[in-house]
């Protein structure tokens, strides 16, 4: 919607002062409770407001100063009453705090909700993968792939109203819950409960109860502050070592309590004035004596006629159309501001076509199909409009000289087209306001893009993301060419319209109305297809999710199906907000205490919120489809050998050595303890974990170069061997997780696992460490962020529960797990070592915890949030004791979940806007080499010629050969290369380097 105004523009003749009190003072149903009129000297009436009080106040020329009474006298206002209007603030800091201490706690119960929603989907999309076999090698299901499939929608709408819920929930708390304490759960039972029992003492204690906890909001004392204190009191005095944290379960339990409380009380009132709604429309009401049978018979009937009045407007053919109105307007008789539907109801249409502008119209393809003749579903009418919320409320945003502001109409969804700017009088705006406005617009998006274009080009991304980010840029700057030429049609409307009103208006008119059979079909089909068919599936394969969804699917149905913003734009209803009452009776208060309450229901879930929600979802999915798509892709079509990454690329070359640096190296060097009595070189745990990547045949051949010729083998047919016994189907696994086991002469073994190299493997990363991260990612937008850690791992439990029996049963680390404990108990190895980078370093982590092997990781996400999700759980003494972790500095992966107690901190060479760089299997080697030494290892060429670092040294003149004397190590490199047959693009780089 947008508009411009023009007003009169000289003042109207000065008329005699009317005698005004306080009786003339109506309140409007957009305040959540009703003035408060008592006589303290003179008479006042008060309102109450978030942070304190707006009072009015009679005043007569008696009661000011003389001076003031004197300018009465002249003004012939003397003995005549006038209304002071002041605004009090009794908020002080005490209470401030208070509440802060609330929102905190509710922000966080909001935040923990929404990671809820966001594993739910997340954990759907790999469950749809499982089900079509790419997570593992078992067989398609495809009637289960369908079923889990069906559920995603009623998860996304219901995920959507409940994220809504939190955010006015979180507000309301802020502000000391003025929508409880107006129109609590106590109200609705007590009017429920008052037509309903017989029993007038019952009826009048409950009424008693109910009001308490409304009124004085008694419940929510009760649960923000009550019971978090007793448990913290009760801790205390156990003398618990782990008090703080009890305390804070239970404050984050007794909120998410509340929180309940508050969305069913939302919930219920919604039905309950859809329903009062519909007694309203056709007259009806129950009797006194009616039994309990015909009353429910009554409401649901109600409830029947409400569900289809929604559905009607819901599934009608709809047709926008843009349109512009003018009214004439003359010096004598001046403007003043007006309703919106006053507005359109006395205008007349510019350039209109039968009463409908063809300036710009939209039509979907439903409502292409449903507006035409021979579409039996539906009755085809004559167009009819339809109001907006904001009409139906009496919403209106004038835009004056005074409120004009460029940050606030920039920022406004709509900016200056979405209120009526008021261009005539002594407040319009002017045009160099317009002017602004249509500079800032343009200016702004453009400097948003170029801020955008900045990041990008920061990040060195690819050709193809830049290729997408291109596209991106032009989309934008088409929508603010639109924009902006939108605003320059306003200016000129303002400029070349002197004596007219002109408003622009985005309508929307109802062309077709679906029949009752088609309706109650949809109805149907919704039910069994979205709702049944999944309940039934996730009640059998995972229950805990199938009980959310059971009660998310009804919570999503009723205010789908029985929505009273959409009853209020059909039917009769366009003054139903507008015509006042001047409350006297108790029957009047009701009625306005009634109306108010269904306003402020309106304004709690409103379409913005609920839209920015689903939106926030729906991209969410379709990151996920894209993710799922690019592992089809990758599964069908990808050849490429994976020893070709340059990421994990080793090209070793014998004869050349890294003295170690001559300022402390890092203290973790060389690894001897805890590692069965055998002295390990860090650099040896590197080159284990990016021999994961490679290829059998150049694992066995780099072996034989790192450690000696048969010192270490590649034993692909243990592996083997454990993939045929029978444990390893008993056991469910079967997953695609890449590992390699490399044994020793002396008995030992090493179990490196392969990191992130495919879709499905970011899927195994985000399986185990989404909800991790999502909670680090909430406490560090919090305040006093550190105080929350004590609860963060139950939180990542609580959440996890919702994960898929069949996607636990092909978690990545159950079947590394499983192999060690074949390796130890079968094969009787008695020194087993695990290792891996990235995804491979937390399978590590996770692994040797579960197994009581002792584990060194390359850039492995951490596992102490999500220690209890896995299955089982591992202990924080184990990762204390058993796991280390070498985290190189800005490596994202690394910073994962938080770490443990063991852990070695190391540098990258990489540029700062290389942030994948620092996650680098090879980089991170060569950083070990160059600073603690190669001893007897040999040198990869990739840290001269891809990363930067120093050439090596050649040992003593009596171990060097005449041809490593002649030739550089460069030289040595591009040699290699070309005879290995390696890249063509990585030998040309590394030829180019050595010429210059």
């Amino acid at each position: 919607m947008s508009g411009a105004s023009r007003l009169g523009a000289e003042e109207a003749e000065q008329q005699e002062p009317q005698q005004l009190s306080l009786e003339h003072v109506v309140d409007d149903f957009s305040l959540q409770s009703q003035g408060i009129r008592f006589r303290a000297g003179r008479e006042m009436k008060i309102y109450e407001q978030a942070h304190g009080q707006l009072i009015l106040e009679e005043r007569s020329a008696s009661d000011d100063d003389e001076e003031q009474a004197a300018q009465d006298n002249d003004r012939k206002n003397k003995g005549h009453k006038r209304i002071l209007v002041k605004s009090t603030n009794d908020r002080g800091y005490a209470l401030s705090f208070l509440r802060a201490a609330y929102s905190l706690m509710a922000i966080f119960v909001g935040g923990f909700l929404f990671i809820l929603g966001f594993d739910i989907l997340l954990f759907l999309f790999i469950d749809v993968a499982s089900k079509l076999g790419f997570t593992s090698d078992g067989n398609i299901e495809l009637v289960k792939f369908f079923a889990v499939l069906l559920s995603v929608p009623v998860f996304v709408y219901s995920l959507a109203m409940v994220m809504t819920l939190v955010g006015r929930f979180v507000i309301d708390t802020f502000y000391g819950h003025p929508f409880l304490r107006s129109f609590g759960m106590g109200i609705v039972t007590t009017d429920w409960l008052g037509e309903s029992l017989t029993f007038s003492r019952i009826s009048l204690c409950y009424t008693s109860i109910t009001n308490l906890i409304s009124q004085k909001l008694y419940a929510a004392f009760v649960m923000y502050l009550g019971i978090p204190i007793l448990a913290f009191i009760i801790t205390l005095f156990s003398d618990l070592g782990n008090w703080w944290e009890i305390s804070l379960l239970t404050w984050f339990a007794s909120i998410l309590t509340f929180w309940c409380f508050f969305s069913a009380c939302e919930l219920w009132l919604e039905i309950w004035a859809c329903l009062e709604l519909m007694e309203e429309d056709d007259g009806s009401s129950l009797i006194a004596d009616d039994p309990w049978g015909a009353r429910v018979k009554y409401w649901l009937e109600k409830a029947r006629n409400g569900c289809v009045c929604t559905m009607k407007y819901r599934l009608s053919g709809k047709h926008i159309y843009f349109k512009k109105f003018v009214a004439e307007t003359n010096a004598a008789t001046p403007s003043s501001p007006r309703n919106i539907a006053t507005i359109i109801n006395t205008s007349k249409c510019a350039n209109c076509i039968n009463c409908i502008s063809e300036d710009l119209a939209s039509e979907g393809p439903y409502s292409y199909i449903a507006n035409k003749e021979w579409n039996p579903c539906f009755n085809q009418k004559s167009p009819e409009r339809i109001r907006t919320l904001d009409e139906t409320l009496g919403n209106t945003y004038y835009v004056t000289r005074h409120s004009w502001s460029l940050e606030k109409l920039f920022c406004r969804s709509g900016g200056l087209h979405s209120a009526i700017p008021i261009t005539q009088g002594e407040s319009s705006i002017t045009k160099a306001q317009i002017n602004s406005n249509i500079a800032c617009n343009l200016l702004g998006n453009v400097i948003i893009v170029l801020l955008f274009i900045g990041v990008v080009a920061w990040f060195d991304l690819t050709p193809a993301a830049l290729g997408i980010v291109s596209i991106i840029v032009v989309i934008v700057l088409i929508w603010v060419g639109f924009a902006t030429l939108r605003l320059w049609g306003l200016r000129k409307d303002v400029v070349n319209n002197e004596n007219t009103t002109l408003y622009r208006y985005w309508e929307i008119y109802q062309h077709s109305m679906p029949k009752d059979h088609f309706i109650w079909a949809f109805i149907f089909l919704q039910a069994v297809f979205l709702y049944l068919l999944p309940l039934v599936y996730l009640a059998i394969e995972n229950p805990p999710p199938a009980v959310l969804f059971a009660f998310l699917g009804p919570f999503a149905g009723l205010r789908h199906y029985l929505n009273p913003r959409i009853l209020l734009l059909e039917g009769e209803r366009k003054d139903y907000f507008r015509n006042t009452l001047d409350v006297k009776t108790r029957k009047e208060r009701k009625e306005w205490k009634k109306k108010s309450r269904l306003y402020h229901l309106v304004a709690v879930g409103g379409d913005t919120a609920r839209h920015f929600w689903t939106g926030t979802y729906l991209l969410l999915v379709i990151f996920f489809v894209v993710i799922a798509l690019l592992a089809v892709l990758e599964s069908e079509s990808s050849q490429n050998d994976p020893s070709s990454d340059p990421t994990t690329a080793m090209t070793l070359v014998d004869g050349y050595i890294y003295q170690p640096q001559p300022h402390l190296p890092y203290p973790t060097c060389v690894l001897k303890k805890g590692f069965g009595g055998n002295i390990f070189e860090l650099s040896d745990f590197a080159f284990l974990s990016g021999l994961a990547y490679k290829t059998d045949d150049f694992a066995t051949e780099a072996l034989n170069k790192w450690f000696g010729e048969g010192v270490a083998t590649n034993n692909v047919e243990l592996i083997e061997e454990f993939k045929n016994s029978e444990g390893y189907g008993e056991y469910g696994f079967g997953s695609a997780v890449s590992y390699k086991l490399i044994t020793f002469t002396d008995g030992g073994g090493v179990l490196t696992i392969r990191g992130t190299q495919t879709a499905w493997d970011l899927m195994a990363d985000a399986q185990l460490w989404i909800s991790a991260i999502l909670f680090q990612g909430l406490r560090s937008l919090l305040p006093l962020s550190e105080l929350f850690t004590p609860i963060l791992h139950h939180m990542v439990w609580i959440v996890t529960q919702l994960e898929s029996k069949s996607i636990t049963k092909v978690s990545y680390y159950r079947e590394t797990r499983g192999f060690v404990d074949y390796l130890k108990e079968v094969k009787g190895f008695e020194r087993l070592l695990v290792t891996g980078h990235s995804l491979g370093g937390g399978l590590a982590i996770i692994t040797g915890a579960e197994s009581n092997t002792s584990v060194v990781a390359i850039s492995g996400p951490n596992a102490m949030l999500s220690r209890d999700s896995f299955i089982p759980p591992v202990t924080v003494e184990n990762l204390n004791t058993l796991t280390f972790n070498v985290i190189p500095a800005r490596d994202p992966v690394a910073k994962i979940d938080d770490k443990a107690r063991l852990y070695q901190n190391i540098n990258c060479t990489a540029a700062p806007n290389n942030i994948a760089g620092c996650h680098a299997i090879t980089r991170s080697l060569c950083e070990i080499q160059y600073t603690c030494g190669t001893g007897d290892r040999p040198v990869l060429c990739e840290c001269v010629l891809d990363y930067g670092y120093p050439e090596p040294s050649l040992p003593t003149t009596d171990q060097t050969t005449t041809a490593q004397q002649t030739t550089s190590f460069i030289q040595t490199c591009v040699a290699i290369c070309e005879e290995a047959g390696g890249g063509k693009e990585n030998c040309e780089r590394w030829k180019e380097k050595y010429n210059k």
